[in-house]
């Protein structure tokens, strides 16, 4: 037994964070154990102990506490676990940055406005430092170097919030920077999201959203012998020339190696307010994985480009050597069209690097942007490239990576890698919808559909909290309604259904996910207010259970659109909006309910049992028949339940009836492709969930996969069969929201669905799968799993369980099953297993009503005993006829042949009609 890892807060050692007096401290074992075990907190600040636990009985390794924390203080974490043979102990530590107290150091800027960057420098002297913290921030994005080096390993500093309201303070350890002697500290600085072009009101964005000018501040912390040193921003700092010409998030950058530092004049006090500045809460943005040259491509029209092999968000670092004063531009795109780089889906996106040598071999990288790109042509190198001098590097946000899947079908394991790359290309520092063209802005829509995806794929939570944070404090700014994406930057449009709801669902899943509550306090107040702003705008409508009339997106980008510009499908807006409405408030009830604030639960219970009421009184007939007439329509009702009693077999029957006629094809958008298969595996219709997931011609996540995709597409066409680009001014290759289907997979796939610090499982399995692997992270650790078809008759599981948590096996078919050579055992607690599962009825694939009948033409055997039960058969076999029908299931064409004197099917014929197959089946695995 070994205490590998503790979380503070779900980070490892988080230095300078806003912990806001909160603390949820979580350790993980290296191994699962049904012993009972005891456990011990204790928490220092140098050798005073501030909080300690008496040995105690472990359910689990998890303490919330709430401690008054001290700034700039560090603290040690000590856990100990013991058994009966041993006592283990683990140390951490957290550090706090200002808390409510203010930094020393003063706001400085340049009277010289025109600048896209500039260096604020000082020189000093100290003995050598015992202890060194620099807290640092600025108006524009920052990187800061202690005597040429940089420090921290992190970039686009301070992160992106409404610098208005909040403008977060980086805290860095420079002790090892300071030996006795003279030092420079400088601060870089650029326009960033602060200053540079951005939003979507002007074509490729209005500049000085927050500002026109760049600002620093900083207090430098040292403490040695001599006592307490600070050196803070100050009239002394100079303002010095930077190489940094051009640079903006859509923009790219211009970087002059040949400027010399040139002193321009003091620097400047501002008057500016130090009320805004606060501790962080952004994770830091990091370089992650690194990418070799894959090909160097020769085009026709002699351009050189690199392809990478994966399209990615970060940037491109070569290494000079470059004659002095010779220029080279790195162009970012994302796909070839015709053997020829591309990149007018980046519309007014620059999205170019360029760089004038100074003649030092180096190495060389952007500061101030970052780049949405598979494929980069180069402009003015040598014709003759060595590849070893490029490399091209993954920047997002320092999320551990928690959960993965792995399949024996290579394309759908490619989709999973897709769907990951899509997450990490997007979550820097805010949820993205793309990171190539002018827009890279936190659609709160997209984020809302993926957040339960993205939680299992990585651990989001401080990710989560953060931009949960942003959105509560545009709510603060427009009476609770949420914008359609945040930080607002340049728009006051918002109040939409789905993309408003981030507001309730993104700390709900993330409460979910790890049972913390901090996010639920944090954003209670905003939650209520967003369900409150409806409810106030429904009642000034004339029903306040109802939201009807209002503009909406709708099931944005669905294919089965009738909108002139092909952006939303049919789905009714009021449907989808009254179907959130309903959510957010159930979303908020629950969360009152977590936080024990009665009076509010019993109100959001109140207002979300009255617009279900008011939902099924408006959108159903008498005779419970639904008015939605979709596949998200029916999907989300469905989903959330939002259908009379007795009615819901009928809601089914449509949405199978609807899926089939798509010939088992999706066609939803935004709102939709989250919710379908979760709603058809729910509701007995695993198979058919399974069916449309490998689908691989258009429309499916496969056909992306078949056609070279990386990452997972903006549109379900956004290239067609001939991998043809769609020119329609909107089409980004790396735009998460459509894998959103992850998060089905991890629950009904591999069969992990999380229930508080619990999981059941339930695995998917069939003949589709021989195995299957995969884990989750619970609060109390990773759950993993694999498991392997042996033959039709048995299947082979390993389990690992966290401590603290119980697995409850959810298996169906069972004739035998033996958990580490014991009978039958249906909920383990922690530990290692190794499960035996003996089924009544073969693993077999068997065809059903609802299969094409093109699936089993060839079956002579199967088709003469089908006939027999199939009224319409003999029409069917009349010349021509079969090939015309062969995409259909008899199921649908039942539906359809009323046209021509057949009723449909009844319950009783679908029923024999579906036994006969799988005893055909059956019968086929028993003679072999």
């Amino acid at each position: 037994m070994k205490l590998t890892t503790i979380e503070v807060n779900h980070m490892i050692k988080p230095l300078g964070f806003d912990f806001n007096n909160s603390l949820h401290i979580v350790g993980f074992l290296d191994q699962g154990t049904d012993q009972k075990l005891e456990r011990k907190l204790v928490i220092k600040n140098n050798d005073k102990t501030i909080y300690q636990t008496n040995w105690e009985a472990a359910n689990d390794l998890i303490y919330d506490i709430s401690l008054i924390l001290k700034p700039r203080t560090k603290y040690y974490v000590i856990m100990s676990v013991k058994n009966k043979e041993k006592i283990v102990n683990k140390e951490t530590w957290f550090e706090t940055a200002f808390i409510n107290e203010n930094l020393k150091g003063n706001w400085i800027g340049t009277n010289f406005h025109k600048l896209h960057s500039v260096i604020f420098s000082k020189k000093f002297s100290v003995e050598k430092a015992n202890n060194a913290r620099l807290y640092i921030s600025a108006l524009g994005l920052y990187e800061v170097y202690i005597d040429n080096k940089k420090v921290g390993d992190e970039y686009l500093t301070p992160g992106f919030t409404n610098y208005f309201r909040n403008i977060q303070i980086q805290t860095y350890d420079v002790t090892d920077f300071l030996s006795s002697g003279n030092h420079v500290i400088s601060i870089l600085v650029g326009d960033g999201w602060y200053k540079g072009k951005l939003g979507l009101k002007t074509h490729g964005g209005q500049p000085n959203n927050y500002g026109a000018d760049l600002f620093a501040i900083a207090d430098l912390i040292i403490t040695n012998k001599n006592g307490e040193q600070i050196v803070t921003t100050d009239e002394s700092w100079k303002v010095i020339k930077s190489p940094v010409t051009d640079s903006g998030i859509y923009y790219g950058e211009d970087y002059d190696d040949t400027i010399s530092p040139k002193v321009l004049e003091s620097a400047h006090l501002s008057q500016k307010t130090k009320g805004v500045l606060n501790d962080r809460l952004s994770l830091p943005v990091k370089k992650h994985e690194v990418f070799k040259v894959k090909k160097i491509i020769h085009t026709p029209n002699n351009s050189t480009v690199l392809d990478f092999g994966q399209n990615i968000a970060g940037w491109v670092e070569f290494k000079n050597n470059l004659p002095q004063g010779q220029k080279v531009t790195l162009e970012y795109g994302e796909i070839l069209q015709d053997e020829e780089f591309y990149r007018d889906n980046l519309r007014s996106a620059r999205a170019k690097f360029t760089y004038k040598s100074n003649g030092k071999s180096k190495w060389v990288r952007p500061h101030f942007t970052y780049f949405g790109f598979r494929y980069v042509k180069l402009d003015n190198f040598a014709k003759e490239i060595n590849p070893d001098d490029f490399k091209a590097f993954a920047l997002y946000s320092n999320m551990e990576e928690t959960g993965n899947i792995k399949t024996d079908n290579k394309k759908v394991n490619r989709l999973f890698e897709n769907i990951k790359w899509g997450q990490k290309s997007n979550f820097i520092d805010i949820p993205t919808d793309c990171p190539q063209r002018d827009e890279r802005l936190g659609w709160t829509g997209d984020a809302a559909i993926f957040a339960e995806t993205a939680s299992y794929n990585m651990e989001t939570y401080a990710f989560f909290k953060k931009f949960a944070k942003d959105i509560a404090i545009e709510q603060d700014e427009q009476e609770g309604k949420v914008p359609l994406y945040v930080p607002r930057v340049d728009t006051d449009d918002g109040g939409k259904a789905v993309w408003s709801d981030a507001a309730t669902i993104i700390p709900w899943i993330s409460y979910q996910r790890s049972q913390d509550k901090s996010i639920l306090k944090q954003n209670f107040s905003q939650m209520k207010s967003w369900v409150d702003w409806i409810h106030k705008r429904a009642k000034k409508a004339g029903n306040e259970f109802l939201w009807l009339g209002d503009d909406q997106l709708g099931d944005w980008l669905a294919l089965d659109t009738e909108d002139i510009l092909k952006l939303k499908g049919k789905t009714a807006d009021d449907l989808i909006a009254c179907a959130f409405y309903y959510y957010s408030s159930f979303i908020v009830k629950n969360a009152a309910k977590v936080l024990n604030f009665k009076k509010e639960e019993k109100k959001y219970s109140q207002i979300a049992n009255s617009i279900k009421t008011a939902f099924i009184k408006h959108f159903y007939t008498a005779d419970g028949l639904t008015v939605a007439d979709t596949q998200t329509g029916l999907a989300l009702c469905l989903k959330f339940h939002l259908y009379p009693k007795n009615a819901k077999q009928k809601v089914i029957d449509l949405l199978v009836e609807k899926i089939e006629k798509k010939q088992n094809h999706l066609d939803t958008g935004f709102v939709g492709t989250p919710i379908l298969l979760p709603a058809l595996s729910e509701n007995n219709q695993k198979n058919l969930a399974l069916r449309i997931f490998l689908q691989t011609d258009y429309p499916s996540w496969l056909f992306e996969v078949d056609h070279g995709a990386t990452t997972i597409w903006e549109r379900w066409n956004s290239l067609d069969d001939q991998g043809k680009i769609a020119e329609n001014g909107m089409n980004s290759l790396n735009h998460y929201s459509n894998g959103s289907v992850m998060a089905w997979a991890y629950e009904y796939l591999l069969g992990l669905k999380q229930s508080g610090n619990n999981v059941e499982f339930d695995p998917a399995i069939s003949t589709k799968f021989h195995t299957v692997s995969g884990q989750i992270k619970l609060p109390t650790g990773l759950v993993k799993v694999n498991w392997e078809i042996k033959d039709a008759f048995h299947v082979a599981f390993n389990v690992h369980i966290p401590y603290g948590s119980e697995m409850m096996l959810k298996f169906s078919n069972v004739r035998e099953l033996i958990v580490n050579d014991n009978h039958a055992q249906y909920t383990l607690p922690s530990g290692e297993y190794h499960i035996y599962l003996t089924v009544k009825e073969p693993i077999v694939e068997f065809f059903d009503i609802h299969t094409p009948i093109g699936e089993f033409l060839e079956n002579k055997n199967l088709t003469s005993k089908i006939s027999k039960l199939v009224p319409f058969w003999d029409f069917l076999t009349l010349p021509g006829n079969m090939k015309n029908f062969a995409k259909y299931s008899l199921y649908q064409l039942s539906k359809e042949m009323k046209g021509i004197g057949f009723r449909p099917f009844n319950e009783q014929e679908v029923e024999k009609i579906n036994d006969l197959f799988k005893q055909t089946a059956i019968l086929g695995v028993k003679n072999e």
